[in-house]
């Protein structure tokens, strides 16, 4: 994840992380409101902070930086945690057990963007410790939610078109960062080599989805209860093209993408001839999602 948001975002994921798998009972915010599943929190990709911070004044807390970044943020530390609502038409999705959220707007010419990114930590049920075989079929209900709302799988555009086992066993013996198949159900064996922040990735029409779980990892014998926060990242169309550029250069992402799209589609070129040459088959279904319009402004 790139730009201004990276620093802030990781930090949070760490303090709400299961590094230690009682965190979540004992880190309780006294501002916190109990959000029942007929009153959400609606995220919405585009509204501005103040608007959002307005709609739930006593739970959401803003930051803000000398530089100008504004940092909006809702913890749920007790019992029933919160739920959020991600409001995207018919592709919404209504995330249960939520124990924070993040988001940030950034100054200068994305600002009229409001909050283009938000990362959602949930646990996968209510109680913290559940059976590692419960997470695994609880967390692959949880993906055929997404896929039945309509949001389709997503491969990086430097990737090859894996998919099944195939991309399991491709990115268990390369990078966790090229991601699962949401289709493929591993065995238990399978779910608990894993590595915690391998994700799961999606799109629909003007958004991008990330899933991933991270894994107490003191808790991993499979014969007893573990303990899982699921990470849910959701971007705009223009902050997930703005990843693919340096930092410094997110304003600029429109004159620049254009240049960078043939490496992309090369490399990812190089590797399934490399793969087909190992007798590993390609998915010659998958078809990368459409660009957004890079006319316009090419400032931003």
């Amino acid at each position: 994840m790139r730009g201004l948001i990276l620093v802030y975002l990781l930090s949070a994921l760490l303090l709400a992380g299961c590094s230690d798998h009682q965190s979540r009972a004992t880190n309780a915010s006294a501002n916190s409101e109990t959000i029942s599943m007929s009153n959400p929190v609606t995220i919405k990709l585009g509204e501005s902070g103040p608007d959002f911070a307005k709609r739930y004044p006593s739970m959401v807390n803003v930051v803000h930086q000398p530089a100008g970044l504004d940092f909006y943020s809702a913890r749920w530390g007790a019992r029933p945690h919160g739920v959020v609502k991600l409001d995207l038409g018919s592709y919404s999705l209504t995330l249960p057990h939520v124990l924070s959220l993040q988001a940030a707007q950034e100054p200068g010419q994305l600002a009229p963007e409001g909050l283009y990114e938000f990362s959602i930590n949930t646990g996968i049920t209510e109680p913290e410790l559940i059976a590692h075989d419960e997470a695994r079929l609880q967390t692959y209900k949880i993906l055929s939610a997404i896929l039945q709302a309509g949001w389709k799988p997503f491969i990086e555009r430097s990737e090859p078109r894996l998919s099944g086992q195939v991309r399991y066993d491709y990115t268990l013996k390369t990078v966790s960062v090229n991601g699962l198949d949401p289709s493929y159900l591993p065995t238990l064996d399978e779910w608990m080599r894993i590595e915690s922040r391998t994700p799961w990735s999606f799109h629909a029409p003007g958004a991008y989805l990330e899933l991933s779980f991270t894994r107490e990892r003191t808790l991993t014998d499979p014969a007893k209860p573990g303990s899982y926060m699921l990470t849910f990242n959701v971007k705009t169309e223009a902050e997930h093209s703005r990843g693919y550029v340096e930092s410094d250069d997110r304003p600029r992402w429109k004159v620049l993408l254009p240049k960078l799209l043939p490496q992309l589609t090369l490399a990812r070129q190089q590797k399934e001839t490399e793969l087909r040459a190992k007798g590993v088959p390609i998915d010659e279904s998958y078809k990368d999602p459409e660009l957004p319009s890079l006319s316009g402004d090419l400032g931003t």
